[in-house]
């Protein structure tokens, strides 16, 4: 039992030395008859990152979200819903870019804290599940945040599984949505 536990606590990454990546304060909240996700993203590069960073690599960032049954006990079958955001450095400017693939916002900032700040600031990230999948049923909603691994440059991918400093992100946020009855229009 002491090894496991050593074992475990060797392979989770120090922030000061690996960077840390999760998110602020996360909420699900409903938005007209849309179910999403409201929080903003902390993300603490480590130095590999931001070598890579520097270097031309854009670090994708995954903030997933899946919705199921609340009396299922595992979420094989649940449907996972990506909200994505890529951070880039633009060299010939001197800048990092920010860019919201789902909603397509582009921004530009001459610092990189600047950039995190921003990635800091809450919002509200879709999870497209509505008010009317909600009737009847109790349901199970998770979110988490993470680098996304699988969109790194294809010589990257392998080695990167390996490294603390990409495998930042935290497990799932969980909470329950009670059922509500839907009332007939007479």
């Amino acid at each position: 039992m002491v090894f496991i536990t050593w074992l475990l606590s060797a392979c989770t990454a120090d922030p000061e030395r690996h960077g840390q990546l999760q998110m602020i304060d996360p909420q699900p909240r409903w938005q007209g008859n849309v179910l999403g996700i409201h929080a903003g993203i902390d993300f603490q590069p480590g130095p590999r990152v931001l070598e890579a960073l520097d270097h031309g690599v854009t670090v994708p960032i995954r903030l997933a979200t899946r919705v199921g049954p609340a009396w299922k006990v595992l979420a094989v079958a649940d449907q996972t819903r990506n909200h994505r955001f890529e951070i880039r450095y633009l060299p010939l400017i001197r800048h990092y870019e920010l860019t919201d693939l789902k909603s397509g916002d582009q921004v530009s900032y001459p610092r990189l804290s600047m950039v995190l700040d921003e990635l800091a600031e809450p919002r509200w990230m879709d999870t497209r599940f509505t008010a009317d999948q909600r009737a009847g049923r109790r349901w199970r909603v998770q979110a988490r945040v993470e680098i996304d691994r699988t969109r790194l440059p294809s010589p990257m991918r392998l080695p990167v599984w390996f490294d603390r400093n990409w495998g930042l992100g935290e497990s799932w946020h969980t909470w329950q949505l009670e059922a509500v009855e839907m009332v007939a229009d007479d």
